[in-house]
């Protein structure tokens, strides 16, 4: 899960802890509110009962009609008066619907089940109704005896205010999670902005682009510190890269005298006709390694040119006839190696660039093409021509490579097959030199398997002439 999912979801699920306490303790405080408006009004009623047997002497017949005529009239009251064990007075609805004793001066709620066709309470298709209910005692008074009081009220009306407030706060904790869920996945992305920006920059950064730096904010905070950190990395890799280029040319350089005079002197010493042939043989040995040494030295000082990127000659020239002559130059290795060839070459190509450095991109190109090729080889050279600049492909017979390999084909002194590199010659140096020729002409250069072979597409845009 990814850390702006992860920040959202945190930022969601306390803002709904946060959301539903609130709720909770508002929805307690309103059911309160409401529990006291029906017990207030339970109250108000028990109080109007008391005052009517304390101030009434008339018959028991004209009390309940005037109690019930002028008082309490509303069926939804449930009243009745004891005297003693005596039931003295009730209501209509206390005649329909029998009700357990609740305890004396204490508020309690009663649940009973009553028939909707025997009165109509809001019961529903269970047809139980809840009742808050109080009792009260009213103490002898003079010829007064002892009564005692049970005022009820059903609730129906009151669960369904409740059942409405709590669909409401159940909408309303939907809602505000879906807009707490999206605000905080906006926040996040802009929280987390740059550290996708370290993360961009770190995927563009090779060693053709160290130069490449993070903003810094002036707000001095953690993020601050990531990208100073961050660039002050990139600070020593430069250095340490600028070094060890420079390392290598001069090494190069430095090796290039000595070591083209002692193959001097063992070219000498082959034609020396008065040293022993073994010693001639072996001296033939070592010409060979130190013409694959010079051949790398060669390789370093080129690329060492490239990469401190010396100015390009701006030359016209056809690359049709260039990729032309520098085919002829491997015809003699084509027919040895036995491999078949496939041509198509768009004829003009007028092309403004550097000559000399795009004949060795052909020379490289076609070299390792017919190293690696797979017996019995076939190569496919083909030039092309659209809107956009000329398109190289170049295809050999060659088992497939691995994703991991293809991705490091273009890194310095890689090889895929090192003990056949060795054997060939090669040092793993070519493919550097063709990509750093392609970047300079900003160009593409891109390696794929297509049908059992290893295509080189080589994109040399914006530069035709013609």
């Amino acid at each position: 899960m990814k850390i702006r999912t992860r920040i959202s979801l945190w930022i969601t699920a306390a803002g709904v802890l946060v959301s539903l306490f609130f709720s909770l303790f508002v929805f307690r405080e309103m059911l309160e509110q409401l529990y006291r408006q029906l017990d207030d009004e339970i109250k108000t009623a028990t109080g109007e009962v008391m005052r009517l047997f304390e101030s009434s002497n008339q018959p028991e017949e004209q009390f309940q009609q005037q109690a019930t005529e002028l008082l309490f009239n509303n069926r939804r009251y449930w009243i009745r008066v004891y005297e003693g064990e005596k039931l003295i007075y009730a209501s209509r609805l206390a005649r329909l619907i029998d009700l357990p004793m609740a305890p004396e001066r204490k508020k309690s709620t009663l649940r009973v089940q009553v028939s909707s066709r025997m009165i109509d309470l809001d019961q529903g298709e269970s047809e139980n109704v809840t009742f808050r209910t109080r009792r009260t005692r009213l103490a002898a008074a003079g010829d007064q005896p002892a009564r005692l009081i049970q005022v009820a009220l059903p609730m129906e009306k009151l669960d369904e205010e409740i059942r409405e407030v709590v669909i409401f706060i159940t909408i309303g904790l939907s809602l505000s999670t879906v807009l707490l869920l999206l605000i905080s996945y906006l926040l996040a992305g802009r929280i987390l902005k740059p550290i996708r920006r370290i993360t961009e920059l770190a995927r563009e950064i090779d060693e053709q682009a160290l130069t490449a730096r993070l903003p810094l904010n002036h707000n001095q905070d953690e993020l601050f510190e990531l990208s100073r950190a961050f660039n002050q990395m990139l600070d020593r890799l430069q250095y340490s890269f600028n070094h060890q280029k420079e390392f290598l040319a001069n090494a190069a350089h430095e090796l290039n005298t000595p070591l083209t005079t002692i193959r001097l002197f063992v070219e000498q010493g082959m034609e020396n006709r008065e040293l022993p042939a073994a010693f001639r043989r072996r001296l033939g040995a070592q010409q060979q390694t130190l013409q694959r040494l010079g051949r790398l030295l060669r390789d370093l000082m080129f690329l060492s040119r490239l990469e401190i990127k010396q100015q390009l000659k701006s030359e016209v020239f056809d690359l049709g006839e260039m990729l032309t002559s520098v085919l002829a130059e491997f015809e003699p290795l084509i027919d040895l190696e036995a491999m078949s060839l496939s041509l198509d070459i768009t004829r003009p190509a007028p092309f403004r660039g550097d000559p000399d450095k795009l004949q060795r991109l052909f020379i490289n190109l076609l070299d390792n093409a017919i190293k690696y090729c797979r017996p019995p080889g076939h190569l496919n050279v083909r030039l092309s021509r659209d809107r956009d600049g000329f398109k190289l492909r170049l295809a050999n017979s060659s088992p497939p490579l691995s994703p991991e390999e293809l991705a490091q084909l273009f890194e310095q002194f890689y090889r895929v097959e090192k003990s056949r590199s060795a054997a060939s010659g090669g040092f793993g140096l070519g493919l550097t030199i063709v990509r750093e020729i392609v970047n300079q002409h900003q160009g593409e250069v891109s390696i794929n398997n297509r049908n059992d072979q290893i295509e080189v597409l080589v994109r040399l845009p914006g530069r035709s002439s013609g």
